[in-house]
């Protein structure tokens, strides 16, 4: 976890902040519970899918006093929110179809001449 949050904050350009840190931390350990869910009920995130950790956590961080919005809307802004981990549904569908793929037994072919 540290390798992640150290990365979500150089992204976010936050010095040493411990309150943050717990916070992120915390988005961090949500975010890696939820896909993991998605990936097939692992108990951790494979280092292939940590980018979408960090990804996750970086909106989830900026989303921080909008939380159960789905959209917002202000003075001809506006704003809508989905599901952090939608965006990257392709992504896990092939991780998981790799995966899926290396369980499979190969069967061979045998050409007699």
């Amino acid at each position: 976890m540290s390798e992640v949050l150290a990365e979500v904050k150089r992204s976010l350009e936050i010095e040493d902040d411990e309150k943050l840190d717990q916070q992120l931390e915390d988005f961090i350990k949500r975010t890696s519970k939820q896909l993991c869910v998605r990936l097939g009920f692992l108990s951790e995130v494979p280092e292939s899918m940590a980018y979408i950790v960090v990804e996750c956590t970086i909106k989830r961080f900026n989303r921080k006093g909008n939380e159960g919005m789905d959209s917002y809307g202000q003075e001809g802004e506006s704003i809508s929110y989905g599901n952090l981990l939608d965006e990257f549904e392709d992504d896990i569908d092939a991780y998981k179809q790799n995966e899926e793929s290396k369980s499979v037994p190969r069967r061979g072919v045998m050409t007699v001449i």
